[in-house]
């Protein structure tokens, strides 16, 4: 069950003005360069908009998922359901030990019934993937996933019922619906930053039944695969 998303000094007088001009031109171009290498960087769009985000079930007890934004950052994480005393809240900064920019294109949620939800972001600004184990029993502790394989991500690619995340040796896949897992080694330790990562992985592409990594290397391209069950 997929939850939907509802709801920011010159001696000619003749040369002083061509000088300045040219001056302004060079400035304004510089400034324009800039400006589009710096929007070309981003992942998705930073304008700034201080509505709040929501995911909703049909499920029985209305399960649901919340992120309030406060100044245009994401500010409380809230989950819950009807038989809950009290939600399930947390501050997206602490939770994340960083600030993120987020955008509807970017985020989706997974609540498998009053279980869990799964919450998949990337932040706008480096691209960087997140991932979330929600439990709404308060006995049980959050899993975060900050090296996330995200379909928001158009060189990765997954199903809608299917989550990935890597660290820097492996790559895990779960279902949502069973909570199943496999995962894969990329044969050795890669050194990237996730805040960068298509500097070690081009692209994935994951199935129930395979998975497949795509690897830059020292200038080429490596493949992996495994084939699997889920």
């Amino acid at each position: 069950m997929v939850a939907t998303f509802i709801f920011v000094c010159h001696k000619n007088p003749i040369m002083k003005p061509i000088l300045v001009f040219s001056f302004a031109v060079l400035l304004f171009a510089a400034c324009s360069n800039n400006n589009s290498a710096d929007t070309a960087k981003l992942f998705c769009d930073t304008t700034c908009n201080n509505d709040s985000f929501l995911f909703k079930s049909d499920a029985p007890l209305h399960p649901f998922v919340s992120i309030s934004v406060n100044n245009c950052i994401p500010d409380t994480l809230t989950w819950g359901h009807d038989k809950l005393d009290n939600d399930r809240k947390m501050h997206i900064s602490t939770l994340l030990d960083k600030t993120v920019r987020i955008n509807k294109s970017a985020i989706n949620c997974y609540i498998k019934d009053t279980s869990n939800a799964w919450l998949s972001f990337n932040d706008c600004i480096t691209g960087r993937g997140y991932l979330l184990k929600l439990p709404f029993n308060k006995a049980n502790d959050i899993s975060k996933y900050s090296g996330a394989i995200n379909s928001f991500d158009k060189k990765f690619v997954l199903p809608d019922d299917m989550r990935a995340y890597a660290d820097y040796s492996m790559i895990y896949v779960v279902d949502v619906n069973t909570g199943k897992t496999e995962q894969m080694t990329f044969k050795e330790e890669l050194n990237f930053s996730f805040d960068n990562i298509h500097k070690a992985i081009d692209s994935v592409n994951v199935s129930h039944n395979r998975i497949y990594v795509l690897l830059n290397k020292d200038g080429q391209k490596v493949p992996l695969e495994k084939n699997i069950s889920l």
